[in-house]
């Protein structure tokens, strides 16, 4: 009897001990499954470390490149800013100096035609500014015992023979030359000033030939 005690003993011991493995062994199974499972999760977050990480470097990488565009932009805009300060200050500096130049042109053709005017009634002359600077064409009174006789005239500015051949005729009657030779000059500095731009010619230098239109047969001609 007490040898079968003993045996169903050591049986129950041994059934605890195979029971005991068993539960071991599930155990280990399920930890053993948990941990492939934690690995294969550790693998995911590890390859999405590594994708962000290139999502990253990508990222840094176009940012560097807006910034150096950025950078080349900014460069670009103050050379520009200083290139259009440069234009700016020329063109004032033009514009002045064009203004200057406009000035000084009013003031001496103003000198001239104040000349022009003073010489007009130092020889009794008088002068179609209509017609400058293309054309001297007036009227000299003259003064005679007869009374006062007008001599006309119609010639180009810078017509020197034409000059001369109506200061010969001028001397007959005791005109001052000198200030008739001074008051052509004037005018035909006009017209030398005139020429230098391209500007369209009056109609009037259209209409007449480029002679001395004097008429020798009048009666003053004949004294």
């Amino acid at each position: 009897m007490a040898i079968t005690m003993n045996g169903s003993s050591y049986e129950k011991r041994i059934k605890a001990v195979y029971d005991k493995q068993i539960r071991l062994q599930v155990r280990e199974a399920n930890v053993i499954k948990k941990v492939s499972k934690f690995k294969g999760h550790l693998l995911d977050v590890k390859e999405a470390v590594v994708r962000h990480q290139r999502e990253v470097g990508k990222l840094q990488k176009v940012i560097m490149q807006r910034r150096e565009e950025v950078e080349k932009r900014v460069s670009f805009m103050e050379e520009l800013s200083k290139d259009l300060e440069a234009t700016r200050q020329r063109n004032l500096v033009l514009k002045e100096q064009i203004k200057q130049r406009k000035m000084l042109a009013r003031k001496r053709d103003n000198e001239i035609m104040e000349s022009i005017h003073t010489l007009k009634q130092a020889t009794g002359t008088y002068i179609n500014n209509d017609a400058l600077p293309a054309r001297v064409k007036g009227v000299t009174a003259l003064r005679t015992a007869d009374g006062d006789q007008f001599l006309p005239f119609n010639l180009r500015a810078t017509d020197v023979e034409g000059l001369d051949s109506l200061c010969q005729h001028l001397q007959t009657f005791n005109i001052d030359v000198s200030q008739w030779r001074h008051l052509i000059s004037l005018a035909a500095e006009m017209s030398t000033d005139s020429h230098a731009t391209p500007t369209t010619p009056p109609k009037e230098a259209t209409k007449f030939n480029p002679i001395i239109e004097i008429d020798l047969t009048s009666p003053t001609s004949q004294t």
